[in-house]
């Protein structure tokens, strides 16, 4: 099955992104990534703040189908350790430099970042209150700060861990999320 015009724009926005920074999505610059004429891609996207908030969209809806995948069903299903081994996992195993420029670029447009903080506060833990923290709140926020930085590490230096070192490191940290069982 082909994919649609619009994920097509979307993946070819984001390889813009990756390539050339969120400054370089123009319509001209996603038009010939994906393709398509100018006026193809002004029929699906009338602005270039549609198509970025698309793009953010886009990655929100690649994340929460990874988790839902991984935990086996929809966040609100889920008990607080299970949505962080899914967020911990595709966390570990979903690094672009375009997601990363993207997510900072507009860090601080609420209306444009929504779908993918949407997706961040159902799978990943709320934020534990101020400190004494329980044992578990502690595992708990160190495995998502964890899961983070390797995230992170892999998109800011461009250099990708092995196989079998970032499974291996995932299953470490998804085991320090678990340390401390649901309180019954």
């Amino acid at each position: 099955m082909r994919p649609s015009k619009r994920t097509l724009i979307l993946e070819a926005a984001l390889r813009v992104i990756g390539r050339d920074g969120v400054a370089g999505v123009t319509y001209e610059s996603v038009a010939e990534e994906a393709g398509l004429t100018k006026a193809g891609l002004v029929y699906h996207f009338a602005t270039r703040e549609d198509l970025l908030h698309g793009v953010h969209a886009h990655i929100a809806g690649q994340w929460e189908a990874s988790m839902t995948s991984l935990a086996g069903a929809p966040a609100d299903q889920l008990s607080d350790l299970e949505r962080l081994d899914a967020y911990i996992r595709t966390t570990t195993q979903s690094v672009t430099r375009a997601e990363l420029l993207l997510l900072l670029d507009t860090a601080g447009d609420v209306t444009v970042s929504a779908p993918v903080t949407g997706v961040l506060n159902r799978w990943a833990p709320p934020p534990p209150g101020n400190p004494p923290l329980s044992d578990r709140q502690l595992t708990m926020l160190l495995a998502q700060l964890a899961a983070d930085g390797l995230w992170l590490h892999e998109a800011l230096t461009g250099t990708s861990i092995a196989p079998q070192t970032l499974q291996y490191l995932t299953e470490q940290i998804a085991e320090l999320a678990g340390r401390y069982p649901e309180p019954s």
